[in-house]
This record gives C-alpha cells, sequence and structure tokens, in this order.
C-alpha cells in the first residue's frame, strides 16, 4: 500500500476539461502502446551506441515495468530518476507510467546535499542512478546516504555493479528477470486521473518546491500539438531528460513515433555532428544551448542545412538570439512561456510577425487563458501596455506542490488562476512580452526598473556574448544596477565605452548600468537558466567589500 498522500483536482475541475475536449483521458503508456501498434518497426530511438524501434522500445519498457513490480514498485510509489539522457530514462518513463509509479527526476549535477534533500523532503521509495557518470561515482553516493533516508527502499543501479547483499537490484538484471514475468502487468489498474511526474521548480531563487502532474494535464496537450509537426521529423533534444522541457520533449516520440537523438549530455561539438549525421529537423534546448551551438567555433564547418525547426525554451531569449536562430537556420523559432506548474503557457508560431517572434513568447495555446493583474492588488485587471503580474487558466495546470498544501492555496484562487510571480504585459493582439520574476525587479531610489530591458540592450553591444542585470545593495539608492557581461573572446570592456552604448542607442538613464562586472560564464541552473541567485549574493558582496574599503576605521 503506497504511503503518499497526494493532492487532487475536484470532480467539477476536470469535468470541465473533460467536456471541454481539453483532457483526452489517456496515460502516458496507453498512448505509447498507441503509437506502436501503428508503427511498430519505425525506429524510435537512436543513441551513440544503437537505435531502437518502437516495438523494441516496447519490448524494453515492458520488461522493465515487470521486473519493478517483481521488487515491489508499484502504483502511487516514487520513484527518483538520476540519469543522464540514456536510453534507459526513456524505458523508465513509460515503465513507471504502466505500474501506475510516480517518476521524480533529479539533475546529475546534484552531488550528496541536494540529491538527499530532494529524496527526503519526497520520502521516494526508490531511485534509479547510474554506478558512474562523467567520473563521479553516482551509486557509491546514495550508499552513503541511505542511513539518513528510512523511506528509500530500493536501490537500482544502471550500467554497473549493484550491492545485492545491500538489496540494490542491477538494471539490466532487473529488465531480464521481469522480461520473462510479463503476467504480472495484467493487474496493474491505472487511470488519466493518476499523478505520474514528481519535479522541482529550478531553484534560481532558492527554495525549490515539488510540483505533481497528471496524466490528463500533459498527454493531452502533447497530442493537440503533434499535427503541427511534419510527419518527416526527426528530434534532438538538447535539455536534459531531468528538466521538464526535455522530459516532455520525448513525448513526441511516445506518442506520435517521432525519432529522438538521445543525447547523453551537452557538447555543442557532439550535437552539431549528430545533426549533420541523422538529418535532425527539429531542436530543442534552452536560450544558452542554442548561444552555445551557434557560436561554436567549427559551427560552420558542420551541415546543419537539415533544421527545419526550433524550440526554445526553459528561459527566457534575447531577440538578438531569436534573429539569429532566423538567419542561420532560416526558422521562425517557436519561441515558448512556461513553467513546470503550467507546462506551456504562451508560444508564437511561424505565421505570426517577425518583430513578435523576436520580441514576445506568444499568445495563449488552445485552451489556456492569460491575464495580467496589478501586483499590489490580484483584483485589478492590467489594460494592455502595462506591466503585472501573469496569471495562468488552463488545462495543463499542476494538480499542486508535494506536501505543501499551504504554498499550493497560494499560488491560485477559486476561479482556478494560477498566480505566475512573473512580471510582463500584453500588447492590443494579445501577444505576451516577458519582463522577468518579480523578484529580480530591482528598486532604485524608488524606481522600478525591470533587468530584462538592460541585458536586452546589452546584448546588442557587438563585443558582448551575455548579460545578466541584478540589483546591488546602495545605501542612498537602496539598490543600483549591476551588469555582469560574458564578452567575445574575453574583450575588455569599460563601464564608460557601455555607457556611451547606452546612449547611442538612446536608452533612458536608468537603463545605463552603473556597476560593470565582466566574467568568463555564466552561473547556470542544471537546467540552463542564469543562476541570478548566486549574481545577486556577488553583488552583495561587492557592495559590502567597496563599503568597507571606503569607510575609515572607527577610532580606537
Amino acid at each position: 500500500m503506497a504511503k503518499h498522500s497526494f493532492p487532487s483536482f475536484s470532480d467539477a475541475y476536470r469535468k470541465r476539461w473533460r467536456d471541454a475536449g481539453l483532457w483526452l483521458d489517456v496515460t502516458l503508456h496507453h498512448g505509447f502502446d498507441q503509437t506502436v501498434a501503428a508503427q511498430p518497426d519505425k525506429v524510435a530511438l537512436i543513441t551513440a551506441d544503437q537505435s531502437y524501434t518502437l516495438a523494441q522500445y516496447k519490448a524494453e519498457s515492458d520488461a522493465l515495468a515487470a521486473g519493478l513490480l517483481g521488487v515491489g514498485i508499484g502504483p502511487g510509489d516514487i520513484v527518483a530518476v538520476q540519469l543522464p539522457n540514456w536510453a534507459e530514462f526513456c524505458f523508465l518513463q513509460i515503465a513507471l507510467s504502466r505500474i501506475g509509479a510516480v517518476i521524480q527526476p533529479i539533475h546529475t549535477v546534484f552531488r550528496e546535499r541536494e540529491t538527499a534533500n530532494l529524496l527526503s523532503l519526497c520520502e521516494s521509495d526508490a531511485i534509479v542512478v547510474p554506478d558512474t557518470y562523467k567520473d563521479f561515482g553516482f551509486a557509491d553516493m546514495v550508499r552513503s546516504l541511505r542511513p539518513q533516508l528510512p523511506a528509500l527502499r530500493k536501490v537500482i543501479v544502471a550500467r554497473g555493479e549493484a550491492h545485492a547483499a545491500a538489496g540494490e537490484s542491477n538494471l539490466s538484471d532487473l529488465m531480464e528477470e521481469g522480461r520473462r514475468n510479463l503476467q504480472r502487468l495484467a493487474d496493474v489498474k491505472t487511470t488519466a486521473d493518476d499523478i505520474y511526474y514528481l519535479n522541482f521548480t529550478s531553484g534560481t531563487e532558492g527554495n525549490p518546491k515539488g510540483f505533481l502532474h497528471v496524466h490528463n494535464a500533459v498527454i493531452s496537450m502533447t497530442k493537440r500539438l503533434i499535427p503541427l509537426m511534419p510527419p518527416e521529423t526527426v528530434m534532438l533534444a538538447c535539455s536534459p531528460m531531468t528538466h521538464t522541457f526535455g522530459h516532455f520533449e520525448m513525448y513526441y516520440t511516445d506518442l506520435a513515433g517521432f525519432p529522438m537523438v538521445v543525447v547523453d549530455r551537452y557538447s555543442p561539438g557532439e550535437i552539431l555532428t549528430l545533426i549533420e549525421r541523422e538529418r535532425v529537423t527539429k531542436l530543442s534546448g534552452t536560450p544558452a544551448h542554442f548561444f552555445g551551438l551557434l557560436h561554436h567555433r567549427d559551427f560552420a564547418k558542420f551541415d546543419t542545412s537539415s533544421v527545419k525547426s526550433v524550440a526554445v525554451g526553459g528561459a527566457r531569449s534575447s531577440p538578438d538570439l531569436i534573429a539569429d536562430l532566423g538567419r542561420v537556420w532560416g526558422v521562425k523559432s517557436a519561441n515558448t512561456y512556461g513553467m513546470g506548474e503550467t507546462i506551456i503557457h504562451t508560444r508564437t508560431v511561424p505565421d505570426d510577425p517577425e518583430e513578435r517572434i523576436r520580441s514576445t513568447v506568444g499568445r495563449p495555446i488552445f485552451g489556456v487563458e492569460l491575464k495580467i493583474v496589478d501586483q499590489k492588488d490580484r483584483t485589478v485587471v492590467q489594460p494592455a501596455g502595462t506591466i503585472g503580474e501573469i496569471c495562468f487558466r488552463g488545462p495543463t495546470l499542476f494538480v499542486g506542490y508535494h506536501n505543501l498544501p499551504g504554498k499550493t492555496a497560494d499560488t491560485r484562487d477559486a476561479n482556478g488562476w494560477f498566480y505566475t510571480g512573473d512580471l510582463g504585459y500584453v500588447d492590443e493582439a494579445g501577444y505576451l512580452y516577458f519582463v522577468g520574476r518579480a523578484k529580480e525587479v530591482i528598486n532604485r531610489g524608488g524606481t522600478k526598473i525591470h533587468p530584462k530591458e538592460i541585458e536586452d540592450l546589452l546584448c546588442q553591444h557587438p563585443a558582448i556574448l551575455q548579460a545578466a542585470v541584478v540589483g546591488m545593495p546602495d545605501e542612498r539608492l537602496g539598490e543600483r544596477v549591476c551588469a555582469y557581461v560574458v564578452t567575445r573572446d574575453g574583450h575588455e570592456i569599460s563601464l564608460e565605452e557601455v555607457g556611451q552604448f547606452c546612449c547611442e542607442r538612446k536608452a533612458t538613464k536608468y537603463l545605463h548600468p552603473e556597476v560593470l562586472v565582466r566574467i568568463e560564464e555564466m552561473p547556470m541552473t542544471p537546467t540552463g537558466k542564469i543562476q541570478k541567485v548566486a549574481l545577486q549574493k556577488d553583488a552583495v558582496s561587492r557592495a559590502t567589500l567597496s563599503r568597507a574599503t571606503a569607510d575609515p576605521a572607527p577610532a580606537g
């Protein structure tokens, strides 16, 4: 009997989306089975070592599902998966869905502290880890943590030796055992209203929260997007499958059979090689991923002409990046806005005007509603052109934060509106302009400054590759504008030069950085977002040091 207490949607809420035709009552594994039945011999997964047809993919995932049942993992159990983008991760997606378990991805960059924290918060029942990956011993790490994790019943080791005496299982052995006992699957009952996905907010501002999704919310959305994709689509996702963006990209293979080139680490050179070799047509990733591809020193040596579609998500994009993608591949990229809690809120489409593709994150997708409210009074809806908090209502809303009912209640109202904490505005045509997180707004002497506006301006400077702007504490003004920049080829750049550039662009004075810090690379979250918390901490340290050196020592 599963021990977890999960939240659920009300009957009225579920009926609303079913009646609207926006919930299709399909689970991930049922949708996958339909795909396999329609085209069993089509290649689905392409890895560095081998490829799998849809029928082979199903055989492996079925064996894994039966093997998991055989070691006591079943409906309602939380199974953490700390794997890179390996075929085994794909098998686990389907297998855990089939046995009614909840998948809990954990980033492979996380070590003892973060991994123990997430396993403890979720009271995870099992974890699947590589023996080693990138010269780090994940299995040994989990072994060291087990004494402090009493809820963790099972450790499963992929591509390495398991300690059977300690109750561990080897993933490939477990699959072989399951292959001989597929009859176990016949008794498992699941529904599309079951929770099956538990992941965490990226934590760019600290205190990540675990959000829960039911099959209906995500599978229905994916199935509606599939008809927009050409039948000859071949995909490659730069984002890790431990991140929501990368995780759900795999569902286009599961639910439509589009081949996925599975890449286990982000290496621009390797990805460019695979694009050329496999004739990839659809690329997805964060702005940082595409930045790395387009600026790779050997980019021009690769034939990437097969690329016809680009999906940028996970973090906000600069207009220059969107323009570069169009210039290089002739694509009108799908610039999206969403978060783990809502999946996709808005997106651009190829028919949108060029200016709006560069400058906006599009309009709401089917079934989704959008409004902008006053930050201090959420009952006041802001008119077009006025910045406020972005609010979401739609069929892809998460069911709640795991074990945090109070936090869940704080984000929504009785009418089903979710308050994102993000800032933006809409124009007269309904396109959303993303401004940034409410917590990132700089208050300079009472003037509210939105960092994204300055970041987009700075990225137009020919010497600047990336820019991130945060508030630096100031005794007189409260905060000053502090800009961190990464320059081309380590080019030196001065505050005066940046100020002159801002003047030439006729930017208002408050958009001029007052402190400029050149760094070699931006601190990034595991999901490819610039880690503003790290930069804000650095800005605080710099301000403290500046005051200490400026103030004379007190008389003794």
